[in-house]
């Protein structure tokens, strides 16, 4: 059953966060971000994988129609760090979330992950705690026992 992937929801709070972005659009977005801030990481120096956060960029309905996507990935770096093209260097005010865990989500990527942000959402919804705005849905990427679960985020009203 799909819903065995899914942890408990918990209420967390992002601290604000300095990231290394960089967006792609592609049939690969994902792949092909992590590709380049990872060589981008490398040569400024970074050591291991930082910490990663993405969220899917809308793409025009011409690039829909070819079968392209869009993500946008960052990675958390400290203030030393300068960018150089292609990434970009942005301030997250960080904020307070809903978050759950997709447990193995890339056995089945294009199932488990939509029903994993449905369930997520249903979940905020149920409980009356939709942030107003238009605050960010984050994932991140985590490694359990050499296996990438994948934490999604979904912003909820400060207090609750």
């Amino acid at each position: 059953m799909i819903k065995e992937r899914f942890s408990e929801v918990a209420i967390v709070d992002l601290p604000p966060l300095r990231v290394a972005c960089f967006r792609a659009i592609s049939r690969t977005p994902e792949d092909d971000a992590v590709k380049v801030l990872t060589q981008w990481a490398a040569e400024a120096g970074l050591v291991g994988r930082p910490r990663s956060f993405g969220f899917d960029v809308a793409v025009s309905p011409a690039q829909a129609e070819a079968g392209l996507r869009g993500y946008e990935l960052w990675y958390v770096v400290p203030p030393a760090v300068w960018p150089s093209p292609p990434v970009t260097i942005r301030e997250f005010p960080g904020g307070h979330f809903a978050a759950m865990t997709v447990y193995d989500p890339f056995v089945d990527p294009f199932a488990h992950i939509p029903a994993g942000w449905m369930a997520l959402h249903e979940w905020v919804t149920a409980h009356g705690m939709a942030a107003p705005g238009e605050m960010l849905c984050l994932e991140e990427l985590v490694e359990r026992d050499g296996v990438s679960d994948l934490v999604l985020y979904h912003p909820v009203q400060e207090g609750v």
